[in-house]
């Protein structure tokens, strides 16, 4: 069972929120208790709720020394939610913006999509590095059978001739 990066609460294996990935490519996971706190603090309305979940959040790290990859994930969730609710409580939050996905790719620029070119030349690169290896796996085979026939005459010469 996965543990949560932050509380080292017992998380979900098959489908846990992943906090982040760690430099070998291994998951950050959370417990649904962390994600729901991250997820109240940095999309509540509510400034005691957002206040509530960043205390909570902290109180966690405190208790359980996580690793710094997660302190800084944490660290700039928390410090944008912080933002968020300092504007909200200014009065000059804009609410629209929470509909919107924040890292939402836009539209790739057309010179930056693959062109046709690009493509019938990655194929003919795929066709001749599948003809090397065709070429590469027969030498390396015939080499390897002709090791082994040569140690098995070397074994038959020391022990039978």
């Amino acid at each position: 069972m996965a543990k949560c990066t932050v509380c080292n609460r017992e998380a979900r294996e098959d489908d846990a929120p992943i906090l982040a990935f760690g430099i070998y490519g291994d998951h950050k996971v959370l417990c649904d208790e962390c994600a729901a706190d991250i997820d109240e603090a940095s999309t509540s309305r509510d400034l005691t709720a957002i206040s509530d979940a960043m205390d909570r959040i902290g109180k966690k790290m405190s208790e359980n020394d996580p690793d710094g990859q997660t302190i800084s994930t944490v660290t700039s969730i928390m410090s944008a939610a912080a933002d968020r609710a300092k504007a909200i409580k200014d009065g000059t939050y804009d609410f629209s913006l929470d509909g919107k996905e924040r890292d939402e790719v836009e539209d790739i620029p057309e010179e930056m999509l693959e062109a046709e070119e690009d493509r019938v030349a990655d194929e003919q690169d795929a066709e001749k590095s599948k003809r090397f290896d065709k070429i590469y796996n027969w030498v390396a085979g015939i080499i390897f059978a002709a090791l082994g026939a040569y140690a098995i005459y070397m074994l038959l010469d020391a022990f039978v001739f």
